[in-house]
């Protein structure tokens, strides 16, 4: 299974994003967005490890605009 990342549109969105995912004791991360995809987002999305499609669903629930989910690099 691919590592998920959750494309936001700014980065007070990862923050609010990251903090709502925590409440679940979902682990996730801001990172910075790969470049290929810099043009879709802020510059800043949230790497969730595991549960990518649960983190997905509450975030949304939430109101927390999503832009799209790619695959993590592994390099």
């Amino acid at each position: 299974m691919e590592k998920q990342l959750i494309l936001v549109p700014s980065v007070t969105y990862a923050m609010k994003a990251k903090s709502i995912l925590d409440r679940y004791k979902l682990r996730s991360y801001i990172e910075r967005t790969p470049k290929t995809h810099q043009m879709y987002s802020c510059g800043y999305c949230l790497f969730v490890p595991e549960n990518a499609d649960t983190a997905h669903d509450i975030l949304l629930r939430h109101g927390i605009r999503i832009i799209g989910r790619v695959a993590r690099d592994s390099s």
